[in-house]
């Protein structure tokens, strides 16, 4: 576990290094700002049993993962229970973002602002509560 951990961390810190150049504003691949309470996580894109299913590595790399934060990726993995097609637009826009290797344009991050916009409307309706973390 504290291996995994390690490499994570790792792989984090070369992803914020190759996507947040000095200047960029700080928000994670879910359009969420990236704080304390919101802390950098990794997330696979192709799921890690996915991979070992395959019989290859599960060991986080900058090419499978996307960089979210620790809410957000509970947000994400909250809508991949409810709606599994908007869990997979997310992968896809994260596979988009990985792909371009650089902060990304406008035109991405207004679909990512879309994705949000559903997902918050997801969640509210799923869990019938306004007073959720990113209201905060």
């Amino acid at each position: 576990m504290r291996r995994t951990i390690k490499i994570n961390n790792e792989v984090l810190k070369q992803m914020k290094k190759i996507y947040y150049p000095k200047g960029c504003y700080y928000i994670d691949w879910m359009g969420f700002k990236v704080t304390e309470e919101n802390k950098p996580s990794y997330h696979h894109i192709e799921k890690a049993e996915d991979l070992r299913k395959k019989k290859e590595s599960d060991i986080a790399t900058v090419e499978n993962g996307a960089y979210l934060g620790k809410k957000s990726h509970e947000l994400l993995h909250k809508i991949e229970v409810i709606d599994k097609d908007l869990y997979d637009s997310w992968n896809y826009i994260f596979s988009v973002i990985n792909r371009m290797r650089t902060y990304p344009i406008d035109d991405v991050w207004n679909m990512v602002f879309d994705l949000q916009e559903k997902s918050v409307k997801l969640i509210e309706k799923s869990f019938k509560t306004k007073k959720l973390w990113y209201n905060q």
